[in-house]
């Protein structure tokens, strides 16, 4: 089992690294607390300052590489989901299917070869163990599926009513919404570090959208194609659907993923990822048979057979992508939070752009790489400082060897 006071006994003959300290800080008193914060500080101030650079980058280091793989996979998927769209090819459901599917056989193989192989839960039923399973966890692996699949609905669809500077302005509702429910559900504690990281964070992504309008005057368009859009001649309704599907799917994903850091910190990865993802699996059956069996029928007649192999590899990226953005968010909220992981995401946008310069020939301007720079300013200074955590769970020991490294 992985506690804080493990973590100590371990390494109570070396400096406590920050998280660490905040963490046992939220048990003491205020005045103990300062006091113990400024003999820490102390002891790093005696360190020699090249060692103090290399402590703080390696503590930064493993956060915001995970948040820009994540970020980086995004971008594949929206990159693919473009490639479809050119394709015509419109089916956001059957889309996400194989990736969920993916997941739940997989990782609901080492689930239950796990759960077999204890000897612990072998002296009970078969039927004990289902309603011990389901009365403690199950139905919140229900619950984390369904929140994460509608959320990608309503994302996905958004880009046919509204266009894209509306999905990157919107999208950042996210944050927030991470942020509160991290503050009274998680009980985190915030510094005024992560609000400025933060405040700047969304500065550069509204500096992106405006990079957007003055590449797409370039062209002469009012938008960049990185991941489709609906253009200007809508219907004013069908644009407000579209924004308030927008946000649906952005307080979703903040729901989705603060959900997932507590029962990822609670039950550890591969129960989450094996029966959330069956979850999802099965709400997404439901709808494909009910919603695009039609456009599924459709899409099979007219589409050309020579595009096949094209279309099938685009589905085959895009699952692809999306198997390893759903296996290394978990390790990431587990290493991290849910807010740091979602700033870092802001990037994604910037690299399906740099990818569709090459690939749809998209417009590039220099307010680009000011954005992208605020963004990694923001997330630099939100990671600097780890936030407080006051009711912190254990990891499943069955965990530890697959964080090894992480």
């Amino acid at each position: 089992m992985i506690s804080e006071v493990s973590v100590h006994e371990k390494q109570n003959n070396d400096l406590p690294i920050k998280n660490e300290v905040d963490m046992l800080r939220c048990d003491v008193p205020d005045d103990v607390s300062k006091s113990f914060d400024s003999c820490i500080d102390l002891t790093l101030t005696k360190r020699p300052l090249r060692s103090r650079i290399l402590h703080h980058l390696r503590r930064l280091a493993l956060p915001i590489a995970l948040g820009q793989l994540l970020s980086a996979l995004i971008a594949t998927t929206a990159i693919a989901s473009n490639f479809l769209a050119n394709f015509g090819v419109s089916l956001p459901l059957v889309q996400n299917l194989p990736h969920y599917l993916l997941l739940a056989v997989i990782y609901g193989i080492v689930s239950c070869t796990r759960f077999w192989s204890n000897p612990h839960e072998n002296s009970h039923s078969l039927s004990g163990k289902l309603v011990k399973f389901f009365k403690t966890r199950g139905w919140q692996y229900f619950i984390a599926g369904t929140i994460d699949v509608h959320a990608n609905w309503a994302m996905v669809s958004a880009y046919a009513f509204t266009n894209l500077t509306s999905v990157q302005l919107l999208d950042c509702i996210t944050i927030p919404t991470s942020m509160l429910l991290s503050r009274f559900c998680l009980k985190t504690r915030y510094k005024w570090m992560h609000i400025v990281g933060v405040i700047i964070c969304v500065i550069g992504s509204a500096s992106m959208v405006g990079a957007d309008y003055l590449a797409a005057s370039i062209k002469g368009t009012t938008e960049n194609s990185t991941t489709g859009g609906s253009g200007n001649s809508q219907h004013i309704s069908s644009v407000l659907l579209g924004d308030f599907l927008v946000i649906a799917g952005a307080i979703g994903y903040g729901i989705s993923n603060v959900y997932q850091e507590f029962l990822v910190r609670k039950y550890g990865m591969i129960d989450y990822l094996s029966f959330a993802s069956l979850s999802a699996t099965i709400w997404t059956v439901i709808y494909c048979s009910t919603l695009e069996r039609n456009a599924i029928i459709e899409a099979i007649r007219v589409h050309d057979p020579a595009k096949l192999p094209s279309i099938v590899g685009c589905f085959v990226g895009f699952t692809l992508a999306m198997f390893l953005l759903y296996t290394i968010m978990p390790m990431a909220l587990s290493k991290t939070n849910a807010v740091l992981v979602n700033l870092s995401l802001l990037t994604s946008d910037l690299y399906a752009l740099l990818i569709g310069i090459y690939l749809f020939g998209n417009n590039f301007h220099p307010l680009y790489l000011a954005s992208f720079a605020a963004i990694m300013i923001g997330v630099f200074l939100f990671a600097s400082r780890d936030p407080i955590f006051r009711d912190l769970v254990e990891t499943p020991e069955e965990e530890d060897e697959l964080r090894i490294g992480l």
